[in-house]
């Protein structure tokens, strides 16, 4: 079967597309994309974690287009390009079946991140001895670039993904790797700074001529950073980064840098309250973008990094019988010594493969974390990994062993599986006992601050309203996997704002997590 090119879908959000989208849902619940006069979402989809293979997804994205939805928001490196295929294919689908017009939806995808598919192709040109220029590595698996040379490589191919003519908004995704690489080379602030705005100001001269072309509809950046303490070396500074876009378009020319994205939730409020060293250069970064018209996309409403742990603002179903995790571990520890005493010694060594008694040291490496301190996102990358390296020893095993030290194997594993996963459950439950706690405290800290009839609403519906109603915030994305999650963020679209949002973010500055 010959391979065929999917042909893209023509134009880019409208001023008439979008005001006629919201119009179908009586305009409640809509912005003004800043200066680009665009309508959206106040609630946008977040493709973080979606991909095109899990029919869920797919769901989800059309549920939250046909229920008031019109702004996405994806990465080229999120799921490893999958995201922006999910995208692309649904709308397509959509406009094919006139249920969706092209101009009516906001498509925002983000560029720099070089993981997965893009470092294999950045590690190959290398070898070839065409490297892309200035990539900063971070570490193996990470490097980053904004070098108009692979900014054009990579909007062609998030084009190709999206299957569109044009991208409506392309942001720079975390620009400020390079002024974190560069601390760490010992590089002075001054002069990192200096090479970091004038690679700014390169990047957008690039995205510039992109918008003349007919490309793309307008850019920005996404940086964590452009709302930290401008006492952090790696802090973005938005007025910087605004003098940088009309630099690159000379003075007295308009520039097309029309958003940024950044994080603001609950507890991680410096956007909108400053920073308690006092410091507030880089906080203004709301006032900023009010004042220069330009839209503000906030990301993670309801995952908060809290010294160092992340917190999860929605109410965590508490599930499975309670077991003691220290005797379970005893119990797990007792047969992973089982295996090595009775069984290792005689599972045949294969060439460049983990030692037979190295194998099975799950309930070691587990004693040494705490549940408590861990986010459930953090103990579910943890669990998966377990399970998933347990699955591939016992293939490996089932395969290797023959005779009377298979079945002694067999029969032992069928002992110790079970245990191990109880053991994982009994830390599961403890994490989400913990995070149901936290989340517990937030509603009731933020809790005399609403109005009677949002009191009843779930904590991550409450969480995304306060940002919502945070004045000069245009849109809040949030990763909708689930056709559940996409109606419970669409909900709060119909809501009114939240008067004096600053006192809840203030409320739960003093709320001091065990």
């Amino acid at each position: 079967e010959g391979h065929t090119i999917a042909m893209p879908l023509a134009g880019q959000a409208s001023l008439d597309g979008t005001a006629r989208y919201a119009a179908r849902f009586d305009g409640a619940g809509y912005r003004r994309l800043g200066t680009t006069q665009l309508t959206v979402s106040l609630v946008g989809f977040g493709g973080y974690r979606v991909d095109d293979e899990t029919p869920e997804h797919r769901e989800a994205l059309t549920r939250a287009l046909l229920s008031g939805v019109n702004l996405i928001d994806t990465s080229a490196n999120y799921t490893d390009g999958a995201s922006e295929r999910l995208v692309g294919s649904v709308v397509k689908k959509l406009v094919a079946e006139q249920k969706l017009e092209r101009d009516e939806v906001v498509i925002v995808s983000k560029v720099g991140y070089v993981q997965g598919i893009n470092y294999r192709l950045a590690r190959e040109r290398e070898a070839r001895g065409v490297p892309f220029p200035q990539m900063v590595k971070m570490h193996e698996g990470l490097w980053h670039s904004i070098h108009p040379a692979f900014i054009g490589d990579q909007l062609q191919r998030c084009l190709d993904r999206l299957e569109l003519e044009a991208l409506d908004v392309c942001l720079l995704h975390n620009p400020e790797y390079f002024l974190i690489d560069a601390a760490k080379q010992g590089m002075a602030l001054p002069d990192a700074q200096a090479e970091f705005y004038a690679r700014l100001e390169s990047a957008f001269r690039f995205l510039e001529e992109q918008v003349q072309k007919g490309r793309l509809g307008c850019y920005g950046v996404s940086s964590n950073t452009v709302v930290s303490s401008a006492l952090e070396p790696a802090a973005t500074s938005l007025p910087r980064i605004l003098e940088a876009a009309q630099r690159a378009v000379g003075e007295g020319a308009e520039h097309h840098f029309r958003v940024v994205q950044f994080p603001l939730n609950l507890f991680e409020a410096g956007a909108l309250l400053g920073h308690e060293d006092g410091v507030e250069a880089s906080a203004a970064a709301l006032d900023v973008a009010r004042s220069h018209g330009i839209a503000v996309l906030t990301n993670r409403p309801l995952n908060a990094f809290v010294g160092g742990t992340m917190i999860r603002l929605a109410v965590v179903p508490v599930e499975g019988v309670v077991i003691d995790v220290d005797s379970q571990l005893a119990r797990v520890t007792e047969l992973e010594e089982t295996y090595r005493n009775h069984i290792a010694h005689d599972v045949p060594m294969a060439p460049d493969a983990i030692e037979p008694d190295r194998l099975y040291r799950w309930a070691e490496q587990l004693r040494e974390i705490d549940p408590k301190a861990l986010s459930l996102e953090q103990w579910s990358g943890i669990h998966g990994q377990v399970l998933s390296q347990a699955g591939q020893v016992a293939l490996f095993l089932h395969r290797q062993l023959t005779g009377p030290v298979r079945d002694r194997w067999s029969s032992w594993h069928e002992q110790y599986l079970p245990e191990l996963q109880q053991l994982l459950g009994a830390m599961r439950r403890e994490v989400a006992e913990t995070a149901l706690a936290q989340s517990t405290v937030v509603s009731s800290v933020i809790g005399p601050f609403l109005p009677a009839e949002q009191m009843r609403a779930p904590l991550s519906q409450k969480a995304m309203w306060a940002v919502a109603s945070t004045p000069g915030v245009t849109a809040v994305l949030n990763g909708m996997r689930t056709a559940a999650y996409v109606e419970e963020a669409v909900a709060i679209m119909e809501w009114p704002a939240l008067a004096d949002v600053e006192q809840v973010f203030q409320a739960v500055r003093e709320i001091k997590l065990s």
